[in-house]
């Protein structure tokens, strides 16, 4: 079969949805399938248009974004590659750059499938201008998407419910998933961890993400003003603008001798900081932001437990007390009482964390679903 994935970032642009991307496409590769991934040149300028990425065929378009990744247009739509494809795989109907292709398409008579993520989720954006604007735009994509597409996927239960409630439409469910290497990767030391990053609290959380405001590390920042001296945060992820704001709160409320930037690290750091850690903290603002935070199963599959702010798809997957703690998002005080409650309780904390890994995929068992699903639609031409 021949697989075209579209998304306007993909490698070495390392955000969630790009590694998702990247992590079906190279897996559906692995099963034997000729795969093709049509993005954009932005993060990418170093790399050549056309290059082939352990057995994925990628092709770099010059393209036009205005301010928000979403906001990206292609200039260019390689059609003859798109002519050859057996289904064309767009992820994100917010994106404008996943919208031009599925049209394209839809024009070309190829099968298309479709990623549905944070559905009708601009209401709470903290921004003014998205939250009034966000909504029509955000429904209008939907509508359109839905309209033309074979197969419409979600990553989330919210986003199944909202298509059937809302929309009428039955979506399948397809989740992402994690590498292999995070399943057999031996547990690291918290001792060498700690003692390699100078961190000499006692205990640790963790925060796994963009330093963006809507992700929460301010939060997080202002949770440690409530909790122990022997407790700090780790912080592991690129700076997305926000990063000095959140280093200058964390000195105004005198707690920047417990905040631990790390930035962005390599796979085998993150997964030592994951086996440190008291648990992963997910402290987010907002709906649109969290679908199927990726770092939710990191986190399970190396037996820790989330502590997560009931926004998006995260309440559908973390269950409190069972497999994590969920707690009202912009509440300082009511993470770091949740915080105090794991850190004191080793036993609760182990039990959520085996009961996280239960509901861990690996990318070959969605990359077989995901043949499964497309070979249904192909069946109907």
């Amino acid at each position: 079969m021949i697989i075209l994935h579209a998304f306007h970032n993909y490698y070495p642009f390392l955000g969630g949805m790009e590694r998702a991307v990247q992590g079906l496409a190279e897996a559906q590769a692995k099963l034997g399938h000729e795969v093709h991934v049509i993005t954009s040149t932005y993060g990418a300028q170093q790399r050549p248009a056309e290059e082939v990425l352990n057995n994925v065929y990628i092709h770099r378009v010059k393209a036009r974004r205005f301010h928000y990744p979403d906001l990206t247009i292609p200039r260019i739509i390689p059609v003859e590659v798109m002519k050859k494809a057996d289904i064309v795989h767009v992820h994100g109907h917010n994106s404008l750059f996943s919208m031009k292709m599925l049209n394209e398409a839809f024009k070309l008579r190829v099968k298309t499938a479709c990623y549905f993520m944070a559905v009708d989720a601009f209401r709470d954006h903290p921004n003014m201008f998205i939250r009034l604007l966000g909504p029509y735009y955000g429904r209008r994509n939907t509508r359109r998407a839905l309209g033309i597409v074979d197969l419409p996927l979600v990553k989330s239960i919210r986003d199944l419910e909202i298509l059937k409630k809302t929309y009428g439409v039955d979506a399948e469910y397809l989740p992402d998933a994690i590498p292999d290497y995070y399943f057999t990767t031996k547990k690291g030391d918290p001792d060498e961890f700690q003692e390699k990053f100078g961190i000499k609290q006692e205990k640790i959380f963790l925060f796994i993400g963009r330093m963006h405001r809507l992700k929460g590390p301010h939060i997080l920042v202002k949770a440690l003003k409530y909790v122990e001296e022997d407790i700090a945060a780790v912080f592991i992820g690129p700076d997305d603008g926000y990063l000095k704001e959140t280093l200058d709160l964390a000195k105004r409320l005198g707690v920047r001798d417990r905040v631990h930037m790390l930035g962005f690290v390599d796979e085998e750091t993150k997964m030592h900081a994951i086996d440190s850690a008291v648990a992963l903290v997910l402290p987010s603002v907002a709906d649109y932001v969290e679908v199927y935070p990726m770092v939710i199963s990191e986190a399970w599959v190396r037996e820790k437990p989330v502590i997560a702010s009931k926004v998006g798809g995260v309440p559908y997957r973390v269950k409190h007390g069972i497999n994590g703690m969920l707690v009202n998002p912009s509440d300082p005080k009511g993470l770091a009482e949740t915080m105090l409650e794991v850190a004191h309780d080793d036993k609760l904390a182990k039990e959520m964390g085996r009961n996280g890994r239960k509901d861990v995929f690996s990318w070959r068992e969605i990359a077989v679903k995901s043949i499964q699903l497309y070979m249904q639609i192909l069946e109907d031409k």
